[in-house]
């Protein structure tokens, strides 16, 4: 089945594009003589991220990484490059996948797509949940094979981590929509925005080992046992997703579909077209509660999502911690609630545990 809408459609070097392609076409005939002569034998994973499925849409990703999950997970270097950045993901580009979700019995849809010149893919087919549709399915990945001016070559070993898809049907009342930064994660991002902070960040490994909010976790997983739906949506990069998707099972923070961004797309812009895209999918019983920081631009997203008159009404409330080392914020209209302590969102939180 053909995808009708990339959501990673976003502008690119056309020469760049070409450029990669002819490389790979030099490059990926080259590594398969040597893996048939048995000298090198390169290693791939398969990063499934958990995604979403509406009542209009169902969007799968996945990221494909040059070396097994230890490796990744585990900084080996691999490359220069890479090894000066501890490690950074090395991902596979114009890698083919095939995807396979089934969003109920007899109704299974399955898609093609290219991690193209960004090394990720995030694709969105036009589906439709059956009325007995599960709370989740399962994205069934498999790696087709590199594309090259001479066709599809399928080079090395996969190791492929799967990914849940999250269906919002009717038994959904509360989405959670939530920041992961200074929201669920001690990231003090309004510490890090000068030069020397992102050098040290990468050379000392902080953005690699992340420190959860304590009580977070917790809260999530009750909202989520009271017809709740909580989705993730950050400004984290692709790249870093294993170490994402690592912190979230450790930490314990229930499941739910994941949002990142591409290394070469704005964090406003990013969020912006993310929430658009959930709100205008919601169905007429269910509503929408933000949650962010102070530490970025949170509360100005959040507000103009408020202030549009079609997807306003769907916000239940906007809930912001203040950041230490941030400007004290005021609300500007009722549904905006500002908190420090755990304690407080939780009460902020109250009516949907009690419905």
């Amino acid at each position: 089945m053909k995808s009708r809408l990339r959501l990673t459609d976003f502008p690119q070097n056309r020469w760049f594009g070409l450029g990669i392609r002819l490389w790979k076409t030099l490059e990926v005939p080259l590594f398969k003589l040597l893996q048939l002569f048995g000298v090198y034998t390169p290693q791939k994973s398969i990063v499934g991220i958990p995604s979403l499925a509406t009542r209009n849409f169902t969007m799968v990703q996945a990221v494909v990484y040059n070396g097994t999950q230890e490796e990744v997970l585990g900084y080996r270097p691999r490359r220069l490059l890479h090894r000066i950045l501890k490690g950074l993901p090395d991902v596979e580009l114009y890698e083919r996948i095939r995807f396979q979700v089934a969003l109920g019995e007899h109704n299974t849809r399955t898609v093609e797509e290219s991690t193209e010149t960004r090394g990720f893919i995030q694709v969105q087919f036009p589906s439709q949940l059956p009325m007995n549709a599960p709370s989740r399915a399962y994205l069934r990945m498999e790696p087709c094979g590199i594309e090259t001016f001479a066709g599809l070559i399928r080079l090395g070993n996969y190791e492929v981590l799967s990914a849940p898809v999250f269906l919002l049907n009717n038994k959904i009342e509360w989405v959670i929509v939530s920041d992961i930064d200074d929201t669920i994660k001690d990231s003090k991002i309004a510490e890090t925005t000068t030069l020397r902070s992102v050098v040290t960040g990468l050379f000392r490994g902080h953005y690699y080992t992340y420190t959860p909010i304590k009580g977070m976790a917790q809260l999530y997983t009750d909202l989520v046992a009271h017809r709740s739906l909580v989705l993730y949506l950050t400004s984290t990069p692709y790249q870093l997703a294993p170490f994402l998707l690592k912190f979230l099972k450790e930490c314990d923070f229930p499941k739910g579909p994941v949002f990142l961004r591409w290394l070469g797309y704005g964090r406003v812009r990013h969020k912006w077209r993310t929430l658009l895209r959930v709100l205008s999918n919601l169905e007429p019983n269910q509503r929408c509660i933000l949650i962010g920081d102070s530490g970025e631009q949170d509360l100005h997203i959040y507000r103009r999502i408020c202030e549009n008159p079609t997807f306003g009404k769907r916000v239940e409330r906007i809930l912001i911690r203040h950041v230490p080392g941030t400007p004290v914020q005021t609300p500007k209209s009722e549904k905006e609630f500002f908190y420090n302590e755990i304690a407080e969102l939780r009460e902020h939180l109250s009516f949907v545990t009690q419905t």
